[in-house]
């Protein structure tokens, strides 16, 4: 297995939604990775070392050519802890893991493969996986089209039958907000996921397959052909239709939901139009080609020091100048590992509720805590 999957996992979600964009994203390929996708990566490969027993630091260059900050670092110390952690629990280290190990995938199509970000068998016929996020987007953990995808695969090189094994699958994202906290587990046994597997090979041969179908949905911001899908298209002119057509009464509750719902998605859609349009216009009008109504603008960035931190420190205090920041302590987490006391940290320390907000249920919630419901 070498090079990049035709079927990645990491693409699995949006194969299920519409399996004609395999063949968008090959003939809109994407040129060049945007500066967030350097930074996950750098952040990955940190982590990765860190769970092979080898050193990282701030400003160390990782393979990519990117250096890594403080919050990186963090990022990928949080990814190690709960590793570590977890499988301490079971006696075992993070050299015990797989890290970056591919694996096939054969019950979804022979082309699809994919490389976990770590995994472990534990006594008990139990696998833990974990994917690591760098990402300020929040991913959810239940029902993960891509962490099925890896239990499938992790499932095909062991001599066990699914009801046998006990699934535990983590996603660490230090950087979203969400009402779990920046590591969410879903445990399951994995006879579960059989009719998911299902669904990801019928939408693998389908992609692969003489003129697949298109479909919109959310994950048409992932994909690099957007900008010349005519399904989007024809989607985004239909939904500004729908976002005009203003209700200008007081709404049933049940209504205002349905509608609330049906226009937040509308807006989804053309956001995802818009932005694959802006990469285009963004691409042409950089080559020098006239893009009507746009133009490239160079930005300014941030004004920072040309000399390290501790040169323009002593510079300014011998011209009488205090420019030093105050100290910061370690994060609770970052403190337990140096050696405090959890008790102490747990007494110095919190976990704010952060603001109410409106989510959508769509009855994910409910099916991860009482099960799956009949359909």
């Amino acid at each position: 297995m070498s090079g990049h999957s035709v079927l990645a996992p990491s693409s699995a979600g949006r194969i299920v939604q519409c399996p004609g964009s395999v063949s968008m994203q090959q003939a809109y390929p994407e040129h060049e990775q945007s500066p967030d996708a350097a930074d996950g990566e750098a952040a990955h490969w940190a982590g990765s070392e860190m769970l092979e027993g080898r050193l990282v630091e701030v400003g160390q260059q990782a393979p990519n050519g990117v250096f890594l900050t403080e919050e990186m670092v963090e990022a990928a110390d949080l990814y190690y802890d709960d590793v570590a952690t977890t499988l301490a629990a079971h006696g075992l280290k993070t050299t015990d893991a797989a890290v970056e190990s591919a694996v096939s995938i054969p019950a979804v199509h022979e082309l699809c493969w994919g490389t976990p970000d770590a995994r472990a068998w534990v006594p008990g016929k139990i696998l833990y996986l974990w994917d690591f996020k760098f990402g300020h987007r929040v991913i959810d953990v239940f029902e993960n089209w891509q962490l099925i995808a890896y239990v499938s695969g992790c499932l095909s090189g062991v001599n066990l039958h699914d009801q046998e094994v006990t699934v535990v699958a983590r996603i660490v994202q230090p950087r979203a907000h969400h009402r779990d906290g920046p590591v969410r587990e879903w445990r399951f046994n994995a006879a579960e996921i059989r009719a998911h597997v299902n669904i990801l090979r019928n939408a693998a041969h389908q992609a692969l397959a003489p003129n697949p179908q298109t479909r919109v949905g959310p994950y048409c911001r992932d994909c690099t052909g957007r900008h010349a899908c005519v399904t989007l298209q024809r989607a985004a002119l239909s939904a500004c239709d729908v976002a005009g057509d203003a209700q200008p009464f007081d709404l049933p509750t049940a209504a205002m939901g349905t509608e609330l719902r049906y226009l937040k998605r509308a807006a989804a859609v053309l956001d995802a139009r818009i932005t694959g349009l802006e990469e285009q216009a963004f691409a042409r009008a950089k080559r020098g080609e006239v893009v009507q109504g746009w133009r490239v603008a160079q930005g300014l960035g941030r004004e920072r020091w040309k000399q390290p931190a501790a040169e323009v420190i002593a510079v300014a205090s011998m011209l009488g100048v205090n420019v030093a920041k105050p100290p910061a302590a370690l994060t609770p987490k970052q403190a337990i590992k140096a050696g405090l006391d959890a008790s102490v940290v747990a007494a110095m320390s919190d976990t704010p509720r952060g603001e109410m907000t409106l989510v959508e249920d769509d009855g994910s919630r409910a099916r991860s805590i009482f099960g799956r419901l009949p359909r």
